[in-house]
């Protein structure tokens, strides 16, 4: 099997997580799946301009600068799927709050050099959102109250729907209930073949 899909997720629904059960439980079914995660990349590629810019941080920084950070994050990443055999999941975000409005993660130019066959979008209940956003002091996260959370689910849920109109990859939309990554990574598998 070899696939490119792309799973995202607002900050807090667990998509990282929910990534790596994935790719736990696909060696266990002896598929081969690799996980790159698209925020890693960047931070990587910060290293080049000497800027220290954290990953929560970076979403504030001119929007030229960040255009173009992400055209070389896509490029380093697709160097990557080219490399890889098997499932390639990328991990990122649909859409970056920044000051100036909601930024797309995945605009047309990245979509030519990614190639997905298929998009996952991971969410949760707001509330749930929310409090993993209040719980988690490792990360600078936005603000996490409910109609903030559900009003960038929802433009996440936007550009899903263009993203898609763009490759004619389909959009699986998978909930990550408290607890329940085990569940939402299967979700994923089935959406796949593999289980």
């Amino acid at each position: 099997m070899n696939k490119t899909i792309v799973v995202t997720g607002i900050p807090g629904t667990g998509k990282t997580t929910v990534c790596n059960v994935v790719e736990k439980l696909a060696k266990k079914a002896g598929v081969d799946v690799n996980v790159i995660n698209y925020g890693t990349v960047m931070v990587e590629k910060l290293q080049k301009y000497k800027r220290d810019l954290e990953r929560d941080v970076m979403r504030k920084a001119n929007l030229d600068f960040q255009r173009k950070l992400q055209r070389e994050v896509a490029e380093a990443v697709s160097k990557k799927i080219r490399q890889l055999n098997g499932v390639k999941i990328i991990d990122t975000h649909m859409s970056i709050k920044t000051l100036e409005g909601y930024l797309p993660g995945l605009p047309f130019h990245v979509l030519q050099l990614l190639k997905p066959e298929l998009f996952v979008l991971i969410e949760a209940k707001p509330s749930e959102i929310s409090s993993r956003r209040m719980k988690d002091v490792t990360r600078k996260r936005d603000e996490a109250i409910e109609e903030a959370v559900k009003e960038e689910l929802l433009f996440s849920r936007l550009m899903a729907g263009a993203c898609a109109i763009l490759t004619g990859a389909p959009v699986k939309i998978v909930i990550n209930a408290e607890g329940k990554q085990e569940e939402a990574a299967k979700e994923i598998l089935k959406a796949l073949g593999v289980i």
